[in-house]
């Protein structure tokens, strides 16, 4: 196991006796499903030979922009990059329905499938369901390729993507008459976006199961919020309780979904936490009599870009993170 690196022996000798320092989230950064997609891309990526992923291939502006460099070149259909002459398209770690793979074939264009196999399992959970005659609600965001994918794969009329009680097509419990009143059938499955918050799955859930139940009815709740996820959300929380934390700051890109949660953990706990891309995105004010600041990062945030934000932290008079950001165990593979 090896661990990424901290600041310079300088300010790590700067951080003696220093009350005002950073702390990290025992679990931040790159998740295991991410740094699959990447290898998977890299090892395929020939400038002579461009690659179109169909989107980003991972949340991260970055990333992105580096494999740029290494003709890895997004596109938003498979059409457009057809139209640029690109003989290969990729779907992404988010994933995608399965109307890709007939595009790409119709095209005679090699794809390359970068899906996370976690992702996979969501989309194979929901074909099953649907097949056992629910109703398929995907918690998570309507426009997020990993729900559309998965609504691609359920391929059901009787499905909706929804985040809160007033996006989903009913109004009423089962049983409830009167005019304007839609109650739900009598089956009701959810599965989740793997990068939510599990304590907003569970409000969600049971608000639902409230709606299905009487009347005969039957609710299934399948959790597919992914263990990464939960793990930097539980690290999260772990570190506002033991560190007495002033600030969060969730590092990674605007699209990252994960991200935006991390702060969000944060701020419900009572800590004002901010997503941030970079250091261009960090306020002077918001270091104003703030002695501890934590940091954590979303599943597609490089650690080159978390210790980016480390430096500019320590330059601002606070001490590193003692033993770096985190250790990275290359071999680690999940057990999904």
């Amino acid at each position: 196991m090896v661990t990424a690196p901290a600041s310079s022996e300088t300010t790590d000798r700067a951080s003696e006796g220093n009350p005002r320092r950073i702390v990290v989230a025992q679990e931040l950064g790159y998740c295991w499903g991410v740094r699959r997609a990447l290898d998977i891309i890299q090892d395929a990526a020939d400038p002579q030979h461009p690659i179109a992923p169909i989107g980003d291939i991972i949340h991260n502006p970055q990333v992105v922009t580096r494999l740029r460099s290494r003709g890895v070149v997004g596109a938003g259909s498979v059409d457009e990059a057809d139209g640029r002459g690109v003989q290969r398209v990729a779907i992404t770690a988010h994933g995608m329905g399965p109307h890709l793979a007939k595009e790409a074939a119709a095209h005679n264009l090699e794809l390359i499938d970068t899906t996370c196999p976690l992702v996979t399992k969501v989309q194979r959970l929901a074909q099953k369901l649907v097949r056992q005659g629910y109703f398929l609600v995907v918690y998570g965001d309507s426009y997020h390729p990993e729900v559309r994918g998965v609504l691609g794969w359920a391929a059901t009329s009787k499905s909706v993507a929804a985040k809160h009680i007033e996006d989903l097509p009913w109004n009423a419990k089962r049983g409830e008459k009167g005019e304007g009143k839609i109650a739900p059938p009598r089956k009701v499955a959810v599965v989740s976006q793997t990068t939510k918050n599990i304590d907003e799955l569970m409000k969600f859930a049971n608000a639902l199961q409230a709606m299905v139940v009487p009347e005969g009815g039957e609710f299934r709740l399948c959790n597919t919020i992914c263990e990464p996820t939960s793990e930097r959300q539980n690290a999260l929380k772990r570190l506002v309780h033991d560190d007495q934390v002033d600030l969060i700051l969730a590092i990674g890109g605007r699209k990252s979904s994960n991200t935006a949660r991390l702060a969000e953990v944060g701020n419900q706990m009572g800590v004002s936490s901010h997503h941030i891309e970079g250091i261009q995105d960090i306020a002077d004010d918001w270091l104003q009599d703030v002695t501890v600041i934590g940091l954590t990062a979303g599943a597609s945030t490089p650690d080159d870009v978390i210790q980016e934000v480390v430096d500019y932290l320590v330059a601002k008079g606070y001490a590193p993170p003692e033993g770096g950001i985190r250790p990275v165990d290359p071999d680690y593979v999940p057990a999904y």
